[in-house]
């Protein structure tokens, strides 16, 4: 398979996934700004959501820029990353009507953990193609620890959780350049 499909087929999913996510968006009970304000949860968790899925879609493609050819289990990883990406319109629903419920926040992060986690094995397998090594990044390691502990304890502190995965999120806006190497049999 060329790689431009699996990119095509992966940027409507997650158009697709961004539209769901604001179509999800109720307008406020209210004409005045208070109604607006009161919907700052879900406001929040729309914004976190739609800046999560913008910056995977960043790295997908700056990932399928160094990719030469597409196999069966990158196909699937990015079929399962996308599985789980597409989860996040019904995650954000859910944590913005119960934003301090530890259900909802849970399942809101787990997604986010699980998402990154896909997303980390589909870098490695496109690397391992090329022959290359794949070398865990701090920034990398920092993102999956923290996904599992909001997932685990953002219910106990959901305020702190949603600044903590936001900043953690931000930080892949900016691209890491990583010196790939050969892997050397």
């Amino acid at each position: 398979m060329e790689k431009n499909r699996l990119e095509a087929f992966s940027d409507g999913v997650l158009a697709i996934i961004i539209t769901i996510m604001i179509l999800e968006l109720k307008q406020p009970a209210g004409d005045s700004l208070k109604d607006f304000t009161a919907l700052w949860p879900t406001l929040l968790a729309y914004l976190i959501s739609f800046f999560f899925i913008a910056i995977y879609w960043v790295n997908h493609h700056l990932i399928f820029q160094i990719a030469e050819k597409i196999n069966v289990k990158i196909l699937w990883c990015n079929i399962v990353w996308l599985f789980v990406m597409s989860f996040i319109p019904f995650a954000t629903a859910w944590v913005g009507s119960y934003p301090k419920s530890f259900a909802p926040l849970c399942i809101y992060f787990a997604d986010m953990f699980v998402a990154s986690l896909a997303f980390h094995q589909m870098y490695y397998l496109v690397l391992k193609a090329k022959n290359q090594k794949f070398v865990w990044t701090f920034r990398g390691v920092i993102s999956l620890i923290t996904y599992f502990a909001a997932a685990v304890f953002g219910g106990f502190c959901p305020i702190a959780a949603f600044i903590v995965v936001a900043l953690v999120s931000a930080w892949w806006i900016f691209p890491q350049k990583q010196k790939i190497k050969p892997v050397k049999f």
